[in-house]
């Protein structure tokens, strides 16, 4: 039987079952139950945030069901796929948590190639799955991670250059409202807009996502370069050499600049030869400028992608976005006390990633940021209990020598709690059209974190 989707959404509602009800798909944990941990669980171990309710939901009913619920309590609502959110935005203190690792469904569509995925679904099993039929998704490479959260904050890794962020290939998207009703973009096209880069977490919970997929590469090249017992202006020259090669690379290729202590290490991959002209001369170059390196590497694409996925969570660390960049130039004036600060605090980490290529020609978006060929991350990472007084003061050196520096945009899916005009900082130019659809969907400010868009005025 056919049905229009109006009629759908009507069916759907209609089955939506009571909160608690014997034998609904949904577990309801409070504090104290078996698997409430598990269910709230953050990758970062310092997150000890505590909902007074976690849902922990199966189907779309669930998730309507449980946010009618928090409606008819005035609970507020977070949403929790993969929990890799750094800061905790997927959890709350006394409120409801939508728990979404259960709602891992796929489908990939023949002859059209679209896939069809829930928001739980881990990027590993995205990967894997994909690629048993010979298609890919371009996404990060932390195998944990959740494809809603990706994808709605952005969403890049390895292939962005080539194919274009995660959210490029959004195609359709399913959520709940903050009222508890189903919006589907295929009514509403600023849904859609929205939920390419606009962040997580904000006025709904997608329940499914459909992309466009690409054929999956057959191998993947990788060169890893490295120098080791450099100064200051050792590492503050090798970032900048690195900037002007990583410039030059054509879109099949990925780079990242890694300092870490006294070593400066430089990641190339790309998805064409090794021996090809563009990554034999980037890697020249990286010799010429003072790296040294055990060779290239070329695997097959599903053994070359498990060796990016990470450690294993949860552990302690305090990470966030160190900004976009143009060019070296951005961050000349403080690289030099960068490289000092991060030389002397063990365990901090500052990072620079290639994006540009596809990025830059992607669809309209609420993602602002395409004209930035590179993005910086901050990292700071330690073994248990509360940062050490040293990383802690190194971590808050280095955001100041980038805010003194100018770097005012940041990535949404690398928050810092401690940015006050974040709203300009992650939505540069497109935050009103959010605040438009907020006040459309999530009138009550129902689903919300500390960093999620809020009502006009």
């Amino acid at each position: 039987m056919h049905l229009s989707r109006r009629g759908f959404l009507s069916m759907s509602l209609a089955a939506v079952p009571a909160w608690g009800r014997e034998g609904t798909a949904t577990a309801y944990l409070k504090p104290g139950d078996p698997g409430y941990e598990e269910a709230r669980r953050p990758f970062n171990s310092m997150i000890r945030l505590k909902p007074a309710w976690i849902a922990r939901c199966r189907t779309e009913a669930d998730v309507i069901a449980a946010v009618r619920h928090a409606k008819e309590l005035d609970l507020p609502v977070a949403v929790k796929s993969g929990g890799h959110a750094f800061h905790g935005f997927s959890l709350n203190e006394g409120g409801l948590l939508v728990e979404l690792s259960g709602m891992a469904n796929r489908l990939l569509e023949k002859g059209s190639q679209r896939f069809t995925a829930g928001p739980g679904l881990k990027l590993r099993d995205s990967y894997s799955w994909l690629m048993e039929r010979g298609r890919i998704l371009p996404a990060g490479s932390c195998g944990g991670v959740g494809l809603a959260g990706l994808t709605l904050g952005g969403g890049y890794g390895l292939f962005a250059r080539e194919f274009g962020l995660t959210c490029d290939h959004l195609l359709e998207v399913r959520l709940v409202d903050g009222n508890g009703e189903v919006r589907d973009s295929r009514d509403e096209a600023e849904l859609l807009w929205a939920c390419r880069g606009g962040g997580n977490g904000n006025f709904g919970i997608a329940t499914s996502f459909t992309f466009e997929t690409r054929p999956a590469p057959v191998a993947l090249a990788s060169q890893r370069f490295t120098a080791k017992g450099l100064d200051a202006g050792g590492l503050a020259r090798r970032l900048e050499r690195w900037f002007e090669i990583a410039a030059a690379l054509p879109d099949p290729c990925f780079s990242a600049v890694i300092l870490n202590g006294s070593q400066a290490t430089v990641l190339l991959t790309s998805t064409r030869p090794a021996d090809g002209p563009a990554f034999r001369s980037a890697a020249s170059a990286c010799l010429k400028s003072g790296f040294t390196s055990k060779g290239a590497l070329t695997r097959p694409l599903a053994r070359a992608l498990g060796s990016y996925e990470g450690r294993p969570g949860p552990l302690p660390f305090d990470n966030v976005s160190a900004g976009y960049y143009r060019s070296f130039q951005d961050l000349k004036s403080v690289a030099g006390g960068i490289c000092a600060t991060v030389r002397e605090t063990p365990g901090l980490i500052f990072q620079v990633n290639t994006l540009g290529g596809a990025i830059a020609r992607g669809p309209d978006s609420a993602y602002p940021h395409r004209d930035y060929p590179f993005l910086g991350e901050l990292q700071a990472y330690w073994e248990k209990g509360e940062i050490p007084p040293k990383l802690a003061a190194g971590h808050a050196a280095v955001r100041r020598a980038l805010a003194d520096a100018g770097i005012r945009r940041h990535y949404r899916n690398y928050p810092d709690p401690r940015i006050a005009d974040w709203q300009d900082a992650y939505f540069t130019g497109t935050y009103p059209r959010l605040q438009e659809l907020k006040r459309k969907l999530d009138p009550d400010d129902r689903i919300r974190h500390p960093q999620s868009v809020r009502l006009p005025g």
